[in-house]
């Protein structure tokens, strides 16, 4: 069994890189993120995320190489100047078409999101080199336990389709496609809730 515990804020930096090289040869952050500069464009995007929102805000599960970033049911708007913080962030590392494929890709994932209260899978990752190694499937596992104690639904969006069986086999069933204009698809996908 993994050693996983639940991030604290001394943990942001580690869980934004645990992102970061996680998502570096997604179908989804590769359109959006052109290289040169990826590696830079992602840590920045998952940096702040991680450091803002879902560490303070969430529940993120972590080990060595791998993190499961869940956002709660009555997760908070984010407040305007942190909206204004992230943009110039991004704008110093990212070209004006890169940060127009964001805006597509967060407009079409705003819209399929699900009302109601649930949980929702904001972001999971595991590093290139903890792969295959039944890690993933560890962490989802148990940080899913936590979701079924509160007997809600969960909700995750998966931008890489060799994922969504992974997600399937923990009660997870597609409930729709979400098209990016001339880039992937993302498939949404929702979890029942459960007694604990």
């Amino acid at each position: 069994m993994v050693e996983l515990r639940i991030a604290g804020t001394d943990d942001a930096t580690e869980v934004g890189r645990i992102f970061a090289a996680g998502f570096s040869d997604d179908p989804v952050f590769t359109w959006v993120f052109d290289a040169p500069d990826r590696e830079v464009k992602l840590r920045t995007f998952f940096g702040f995320l991680a450091h803002e929102s879902l560490v303070p805000q969430g529940r993120t599960y972590l080990t060595s190489r791998c993190a499961a970033a869940w956002e709660p049911p009555d997760a908070p708007d984010w407040p305007d100047e942190r909206g204004e913080r992230f943009s110039t962030a991004l704008q110093a590392v990212s070209s004006p078409e890169e940060l127009e494929r964001l805006s597509i890709l967060s407009n079409a994932v705003g819209s399929h999101h699900p009302q109601g209260s649930l949980w929702h899978l904001a972001i999971f990752a595991t590093e290139p080199a903890g792969r295959a190694q039944g890690l993933g499937t560890e962490v989802l596992q148990r940080s899913l336990q936590m979701v079924d104690d509160s007997g809600l639904p969960a909700y995750l969006e998966s931008t890489n389709p060799r994922n969504v069986s992974i997600y399937r086999r923990h009660g997870f069933e597609a409930t729709g496609r979400i098209d990016l204009p001339g880039g992937p698809a993302l498939t949404a996908m929702r979890r029942p809730g459960h007694a604990g």
